[in-house]
């Protein structure tokens, strides 16, 4: 406005001092125009200093939001190269408590059965018209587990286990171990030198095939195969565990995991030779790190594998190859399927034996399993097949004394498992219910006692497990 007043006072001084109102009139015609004019351009000009102002607004605010995103990137990326570098690095020297270790975890599995099994009777005995088959029943603790697990460092953790199994559960003679006896079942420690190498030191779960490498708590059926730790027994583990070193690392991406060790085994005396194992494993998809296998995700995972191993102890040789997939299929959910062949032989020859020669007849063993779980009803309706099919060519190892009785004594010891069953979750592996049945199809001795005929029984289990670690 004061530049308005002045180009007035200009404009009246300009123009020769005159009475005439029309000449005052057009004077302030004029400051008028000049005015408006003025006042637009003042207008235009303020019009563009608000746009100007909101464009750098505008730019500032992306330029904040680009730095916040790279904040949160690096923040991301900082999280994980920390938990890569406590998965994989040496602790520093000064590492303890301020560093978060050690840590200690500690869990409980617990899992309840109930079974009835029909009784596998001779061929006199179904001969006999008088005689009439029974159905054996229990109920007992078929598991109860103290799990304790922790890490000492940045790269050294810790497992141990505890397991009273089969309490309650009546013997054939009708004695029930009514006593609860726990005893040590893992106790084992690991260190990670980098992802390629580790050491896994102690008594832990030794097995070629994925299915002796599963965790109790994921199976999809009620127990692990039933030949599955056929060499258990022989080899003196407990429930497929031995003692010993076992190296253990992670390549091609960490895909492909290896556990090459030396155990313990089965020791006549003080010398002995050692029990080597072998396993390789090779992930597609989601990459597996844990120690134990899982038997099914319910669908929280995507996994398709394939694996093998070696099982050496003397003139013991054992060789496996599984594979699984663990994947959603369909809307509805996901789908498990497992399988595994293995072969086993205890060695020896017609003039030679050893231990193991007619401990472990040589055999092949298939297992399989496949489920689907409906995630909105928490049910996994699964069928499973496990066979035993023992081919002993070394009389010794079956005890037979001709040809013909080999094949007989071969027959006699090969027998195959149908089954199908029902899960359901209600925590998922923290809590379920389990319904089992199969048939059981055996060979047996006939009427002359010379020749082996097919004979068959069904079994019914019910499982409710109890999880948390």
């Amino acid at each position: 406005m004061k530049t308005i007043a002045l180009w007035s006072f200009l404009i009246l001084f300009a123009v020769p001092q005159r009475s005439d109102a029309q000449d005052l009139r057009k004077v302030i015609d004029v400051v008028g125009e000049l005015e408006d004019s003025l006042r637009a351009k003042i207008k235009d000009e303020t019009r563009e200093r608000n746009g100007d102002v909101a464009a750098l607004r505008a730019e500032v605010t992306e330029l904040r939001r680009q730095l916040d995103h790279g904040r949160e990137d690096q923040a991301r990326h900082t999280k994980d190269t920390v938990v890569l570098q406590q998965a994989t690095k040496p602790p520093a020297p000064a590492a303890g408590i301020s560093d978060g270790f050690p840590t200690l975890k500690v869990g409980a599995l617990a899992q309840v059965q109930t079974f009835g099994g029909q009784e596998q009777t001779t061929a006199a005995q179904d001969a006999d018209p008088n005689y009439h088959s029974h159905w054996q029943r229990q109920l007992y603790v078929r598991r109860l587990r103290v799990l304790v697990g922790g890490n000492i460092s940045r790269a050294t953790s810790v497992f141990f286990e505890s397991d009273a199994p089969n309490i309650g559960k009546v013997s054939a003679n009708g004695a029930k171990l009514s006593g609860v006896s726990m005893y040590v079942q893992d106790a084992y420690v690991q260190h990670v030198f980098c992802p390629e190498a580790g050491l896994v030191a102690g008594l832990q779960l030794v097995g070629i095939t994925r299915n002796s490498l599963q965790s109790a708590a994921s199976l999809m059926a009620l127990n692990y195969g039933t030949y599955s730790f056929v060499q258990t027994g022989p080899l003196d583990n407990s429930v497929g565990r031995d003692l010993g070193f076992n190296a253990r690392g992670f390549l091609l991406d960490e895909r492909l995991e290896y556990r090459a060790g030396a155990f313990s085994g089965k020791n006549l005396n003080m010398y002995s030779p050692l029990r080597y194992t072998v396993r390789v494993n090779y992930d597609f998809l989601d990459r597996e790190k844990g120690f134990f296998y899982t038997g099914t995700t319910l669908g929280k995972g995507q996994i398709l594998a394939v694996g093998g191993g070696v099982d050496l102890q003397g003139s013991y040789g054992g060789y496996a190859i599984d594979a699984m997939a663990d994947m959603p299929l369909f809307d509805a959910g996901s789908a498990t399927i497992s399988a595994s062949f293995s072969h086993l032989d205890g060695g020896g020859s017609a003039t030679d034996s050893t231990f193991f020669t007619g401990q472990i007849p040589r055999q092949n063993i298939l297992f399989a399993e496949a489920g689907y779980f409906l995630g909105q009803w928490g049910l996994q309706p699964f069928v499973k097949y496990e066979a035993q099919i023992v081919d002993a060519q070394v009389w010794k190892q079956v005890g037979a004394t001709s040809p013909a009785s080999l094949d007989l004594q071969n027959k006699l010891r090969t027998g195959r498992r149908y089954g199908g069953g029902l899960n359901y979750y209600l925590n998922g592996h923290g809590a379920s219910f389990k319904v089992l049945y199969e048939h059981v199809l055996r060979n047996r001795l006939a009427l002359d006692k010379t020749s082996w005929e097919p004979a068959g029984s069904n079994e019914l289990s019910f499982q409710v497990q109890y999880f948390v670690y």
